[in-house]
């Protein structure tokens, strides 16, 4: 027979806190189970198996927060909290690039982390290509055309500023001044809409690059800066066909040196906002400070962006005994010592 006593001691405080313990474990550990499988689920499983792709655009400097809400708010990951948690945990709130993506709802959160991370955007870059001799405003159309850039804009930035004091070769430069013979012709790769000051930066820095090696110490010696050598450069670009550039150049470094005027139909050409093969005699009277026929020395600045031979040959002319030269019909150079041999070479081909 068992005591009263006992029983109630049996089934009083005592005996109730290995219970209560058990509750607690259990509640624990479901728990724990709900937050791993919350974990799981928000990060290891897609959204839609089925899901379709969407393109997906991460700013420059946008914060894994922003990303994260956009994300969900567009239905490709459950939990923003999460995926910004998970990219703190795994050092990646720094890394997350700027682009455009390929994301969809087929994909966990741990992998569209894990590509914007890495970088894997889509290539909507284009091809675009600009000839030597063109000028910005030819630049501007094109990459407006492509949809590279606004063209007012790209204009409105291809000018000297504060946002450009870090390149060297603009160094000469005063605020405002155009960038007219800075921009290399070439061919790049731009994405749609991009920055037109980004352009602008890039083509500057691919100048820079097709630079001769010497080119400081080679002015230097001459007395020039690089505005001159890149204004000679346009001319020469302008006024050359591909296999004379180094005589062409050398015509015009002679005559700047004997204090002659250049006489070149391509600055008339810049000043007057024509493409004539040969302006008149009228057109070369022109006050403008761009005509070389009545001002001795450079123009102020390039009428036009010259290649890299033609950069290269205004930097380091060649040593030439001539002070003319006409391009026959056919497109072959003559070259002329005096105005005397100059006027029979133009009769003789020419006229």
């Amino acid at each position: 027979m068992i005591d009263s006593h006992d029983s109630a001691a049996a089934s009083g405080p005592a005996a109730r806190r290995p219970r209560a313990a058990l509750v607690l474990l259990a509640v624990l550990l479901l728990t724990a189970i709900g937050v791993a499988w919350f974990v799981y689920r928000g990060l290891f499983l897609p959204v839609d198996c089925g899901g379709d792709g969407i393109e997906f655009y991460v700013r420059p400097g946008q914060s894994v927060r922003s990303v994260a809400t956009e994300l969900q708010r567009r239905g490709v990951i459950r939990s923003a909290r999460l995926f910004e948690l998970y990219a703190r945990l795994t050092g990646n709130t720094g890394r997350v690039q700027s682009g455009h993506y390929e994301v969809s709802t087929a994909q966990s959160a741990r992998s569209v982390l894990a590509d914007f991370a890495s970088g894997a955007v889509i290539d909507r870059s284009m091809v675009v290509t600009f000839p030597e001799g063109w000028r910005l405003e030819q630049f501007a159309a094109r990459l407006s055309a492509r949809g590279v850039a606004e063209e007012l804009a790209f204009l409105q930035d291809a000018v000297m500023q504060p946002a450009y004091q870090d390149l060297y070769v603009l160094s000469g430069l005063e605020q405002g001044a155009d960038l007219q013979g800075y921009l290399f012709p070439d061919t790049y790769r731009f994405d749609p809409g991009s920055d037109p000051r980004a352009v602008v930066r890039r083509m500057v820095n691919r100048l820079a690059q097709n630079l001769p090696a010497d080119w400081e110490s080679q002015l230097r010696q001459q007395g020039r800066t690089l505005h001159e050598a890149l204004t000679l450069a346009s001319i020469v670009e302008a006024e050359a066909l591909d296999d004379d550039i180094a005589d062409v150049a050398g015509v015009f470094w002679n005559r700047l040196r004997s204090g002659r005027r250049l006489e070149s139909d391509a600055t008339v050409n810049y000043a007057l906002g024509t493409s004539k093969r040969q302006p008149t005699f009228a057109d070369t009277y022109v006050e403008h400070p761009y005509n070389t026929y009545r001002f001795v020395g450079l123009p102020p600045g390039p009428i036009g962006s010259p290649g890299r031979e033609a950069i290269a040959a205004s930097i380091d002319p060649p040593e030439i005994p001539h002070f003319f030269f006409l391009h026959k019909r056919d497109g072959q150079i003559v070259l002329s010592r005096t105005f005397s041999e100059h006027l029979a070479a133009k009769a003789r081909y020419l006229d």
